[in-house]
């Protein structure tokens, strides 16, 4: 029996349409092994690993078929399509199609594919029925000046909203006990007449067995009166939000060519947190932008304290060529990666600080898998726990004490 493997690079939408790629590859039944490499392309080094991977299985595995996908097939699709032991070359809107593989030598029909069955509990993804991502938008129209993902994925494009109900069918089916609703720009959706909390609400009222609905990654450019109504009275909506903020000074964020001010990232945070208080912030910041003065940097530092942000992702800035940013300026390597330590420094600080005032207070969450007498899992606002009881993954904690901070989680009592 022929084997399929694959190999994935960057980020969390890659490992979903992995899973896509990998069910496609299943239904066809392929003659021979199979090895797909979803690369990414969004720094020169995220490049350079995903080449170097793609060397590495054509050279350990001469009789199979190496298939490259992902954002460095089109940033570097001629040196992929010109690298013997390379089957296929196969673009990012093309990899979820079963279509693109029919090449292949294979030993069932493309009619054996079901576009929903696209979950593997064994994938981190979807890891023990807890939880499973849902992506219903990709591609960008925004083109900030640091990134390549409009070039590499292509402009903004939404699922129907049939697509997304079959889907959450499916996923229900399975057990699941919450979905996330992702995309590369997510506020952007636009499908059947219907914007972003447009489809959120489709979503809540044809599933109202559906309890718990989360968020990726949101552009705080987007988020206006209907959507903030949602996201801080619907109690579906779980309450963690994760904002692409960037930069906390004005002067970097027009050089990024965001969309948004400091001023406005903290006047809604600021509103989200007054209307739902038990919510948690996180942000994505990028330290040692081409323009960042110290000054700037000062201001990004204390923006985490000015819209309460607790969870962060760090990112030390890195050119990328073909975007205006990789043409400006650039700041000494040791100077991002200093200020990228001390943002880093600060996001730990915030988030114990965090943790530690909820000592005492009670939380829900949802146990994700049970290991050596313990559960852990995520509370609804999305803070790591764990619980001294081996319960079932996907089981449902609600209103659980929360005992100490133990190894950076939160201890919770292992029955009300």
């Amino acid at each position: 029996m022929a084997k399929i493997k694959t190999i994935t690079f960057g980020c969390r939408f890659n490992s979903y349409e992995t899973e896509i790629t990998r069910s496609i590859l299943n239904s066809l039944s392929p003659v021979d092994d199979v090895i797909v490499i979803n690369t990414c392309s969004v720094t020169h080094e995220a490049e350079r690993q995903s080449k170097q991977a793609v060397r590495k299985a054509i050279r350990e595995n001469p009789q199979a078929k190496i298939i490259v996908t992902g954002c460095a097939a089109k940033t570097s699709a001629s040196y992929f399509q010109n690298l013997e032991g390379v089957f296929a070359v196969v673009q990012n809107n093309a990899k979820s199609d079963v279509n693109s593989y029919l090449s292949l030598p294979h030993a069932a029909t493309a009619a054996n594919f079901d576009s929903n069955a696209i979950v593997d509990e064994d994938d981190q993804l979807f890891q023990n029925r807890a939880r499973a991502f849902l992506q219903i938008q990709s591609g960008c129209d925004h083109f900030c000046s640091y990134c390549i993902v409009p070039f590499t994925r292509g402009r903004s494009r939404s699922l129907p909203l049939n697509v997304i109900s079959r889907r959450i069918e499916h996923l229900l089916s399975l057990g699941f006990k919450e979905i996330v609703l992702s995309g590369i720009d997510i506020t952007s959706y636009n499908s059947d007449g219907l914007d972003f909390p447009g489809v959120i609400q489709a979503i809540l009222a044809k599933f109202p067995t559906l309890l718990r609905l989360r968020i990726s990654s949101l552009d705080p450019a987007r988020i206006d009166t209907r959507l903030l109504a949602l996201l801080t009275t619907e109690a579906r909506i779980m309450p963690h939000f994760h904002l692409s903020i960037q930069s906390g000074d004005n002067d970097v964020l027009r050089a990024m060519r965001r969309r948004h001010t400091r001023e406005q990232v903290i006047d809604t945070c600021t509103r989200i947190l007054s209307r739902r208080p038990g919510v948690i912030l996180g942000a994505d910041l990028i330290a040692g932008f081409p323009s960042e003065t110290d000054a700037a940097f000062e201001n990004t530092l204390r923006l985490i304290d000015d819209a309460h942000i607790s969870l962060l992702h760090v990112f030390p800035y890195s050119p990328r060529s073909g975007t205006i940013a990789a043409q400006m300026l650039q700041l000494p390597r040791v100077t991002i990666l200093n200020r990228a330590k001390m943002l880093r420094k600060k996001a730990v600080e915030v988030k114990k600080r965090l943790l530690n005032s909820l000592v005492g207070t009670h939380i829900s969450g949802i146990v994700e898998y049970n290991e050596n007498g313990f559960s852990y899992g995520k509370t609804d606002n999305f803070l790591p726990f764990l619980t001294r009881a081996t319960l079932p993954p996907a089981t449902i904690l609600s209103k659980h004490e929360i005992l100490r901070v133990s190894n950076g989680m939160l201890e919770l009592s292992p029955t009300l």
